[in-house]
């Protein structure tokens, strides 16, 4: 297949989306100040006629692919990738937008950063959901790579906006990078998790793509699918450790690192596992991983002795390593200044 530098190869996969957010969205692509690339649209066997509406384009740029069965997310941006020429590779959602500034931004930030495989961006949140706020912003940032491998091992935060992505295709298929088609959901977190052993990964920080929230888009069946396969790579990577997650330490485990988990004898139990399983497989760099754990513990416990029953659980402080008593606070300073 013929490789053209500066090219970039955007690939979209749709299915059934409503006509008037398909077109804002490929109208947010051809809009681009930087016009070199091919757009690969894959229409997963729609029903709608959201086919035509990609196929009313007359722009030699768009290739349309048409899937004989509905394959889901996962496969068809394979087969996207399977026929990408371009030097770099984006993602695009078919119902969000990107800001005309995107690809111009992000090519010039890859060219200058050849050590880097995936770089995303900062995003905005709009749409006619009304339990949402339009006014919300994803603005995250991704530490160095050890540090976000040892995140990596709860679930997908931090992360990186997935129709942000643009991708390094040299870096890519030196790796060996593709999305594993294992998981029909939460594809995103376990690119990031390939992307990440394979090199650097890095946001811009700035706004240059907006996600559509549309109510009902994610049915709870859906999250629980979405869930499970996040366990599924959180597993994977435990594999690594020799180790099993037992069901009643996931609702523990899932996103600790990143979110406020109740007091629980078994998760310290759980973190002196990790610990030990660490100290003996060398998966991770041992001080960062035990200090980032026992961190989260003292965070944990700093809560228990806030609650109405702070004075009987005094012996709370007991369960934090005397190291890491300076966690409580250093925690009460920083709550404190908020």
């Amino acid at each position: 297949m013929e490789f053209v530098p500066g090219l970039v190869s955007v690939i979209m996969a749709n299915y059934n989306t409503p006509a008037e957010y398909l077109r804002e969205s490929i109208d947010s692509i051809l809009a681009q100040t930087y016009g070199d690339f091919e757009f690969i649209i894959v229409d997963d066997a729609s029903t709608d006629g959201s086919a035509k509406t990609v196929g009313s384009y007359n722009d030699p740029r768009i290739r349309l692919i048409h899937n004989a069965e509905n394959l889901g997310l996962t496969k068809s941006l394979n087969k996207a990738l399977d026929v990408c020429r371009g030097e770099f590779i984006a993602r695009m959602d078919s119902d969000d937008v990107s800001e005309p500034t995107r690809f111009e931004k992000q090519v010039s930030f890859l060219r200058e950063n050849p050590d880097v495989i995936v770089c995303g961006t900062w995003a905005r949140l709009f749409g006619d959901w009304a339990d949402h706020n339009s006014n919300e912003t994803l603005c995250r940032s991704i530490p160095d790579r050890e540090t976000f491998r040892i995140f990596q091992l709860f679930g997908n935060n931090p992360n990186i906006v997935h129709i942000s992505a643009m991708f390094s295709k040299k870096l890519m298929d030196e790796n060996n990078v593709r999305y594993n088609e294992n998981y029909r959901y939460a594809q995103d977190y376990r690119m990031w998790v390939s992307c990440n052993s394979a090199a650097k990964c890095a946001i811009i920080p700035e706004i240059l793509v907006n996600i559509r929230v549309r109510e009902g888009t994610i049915s709870t069946a859906k999250k629980q699918e979405q869930d499970n396969c996040a366990l599924g790579i959180i597993q994977e990577q435990l594999d690594s450790l020799d180790l099993k997650l037992p069901e009643e330490i996931k609702p523990l485990h899932y996103l600790l690192l990143t979110s406020r988990k109740p007091y629980d004898a078994r998760l310290k139990a759980w973190i002196k596992t990790l610990i030990s399983a660490n100290r003996k497989r060398r998966v991770y760099d041992r001080k960062l991983f035990e200090e980032l754990l026992w961190k989260k513990w003292a965070e944990t416990c700093y809560f228990a002795l806030h609650d109405k029953n702070a004075f009987r659980r005094i012996g709370v402080i007991f369960d934090i390593p005397p190291l890491f008593w300076p966690e409580l606070f250093r925690i009460r300073r920083s709550r404190s200044k908020r």
